[in-house]
């Protein structure tokens, strides 16, 4: 994955993060989750990675089972293994709100 740099929309800090088709990334100075992209409407959303500038946080992934298909929510930082409740766009925002409070509470 190419590597980019950013301006946070939140605090104006600059900094890099590997830019991919389906990505959350946050800030590394202030946590701010500073860019949600997607490629919603062109193809699948997953996977999913989810950084913290250029320091990797997790991923979401999609499983079959059976003829339904579950997103989970991976991030060996943080200790998570999860499925998600919900689908699609959904599932980034859950995923992304679960990483911002395991950022928010150590």
């Amino acid at each position: 994955m190419e590597i980019q740099k950013a301006k946070c929309h939140s605090c104006g800090g600059e900094y890099e993060y590997r830019n991919s088709g389906n990505m959350i990334i946050f800030c590394p100075h202030c946590h701010h989750c500073d860019n949600v992209c997607c490629d919603f409407g062109f193809g699948p959303v997953t996977p999913c990675t989810i950084d913290m500038g250029t320091e990797k946080l997790g991923a979401i992934t999609i499983e079959k089972d059976g003829r339904s298909e579950k997103y989970k929510l991976i991030s060996e930082k943080y200790g998570i293994d999860t499925y998600l409740e919900s689908s699609y766009m959904e599932a980034i925002g859950e995923a992304g709100r679960m990483i911002s409070d395991r950022i928010e509470n150590g």
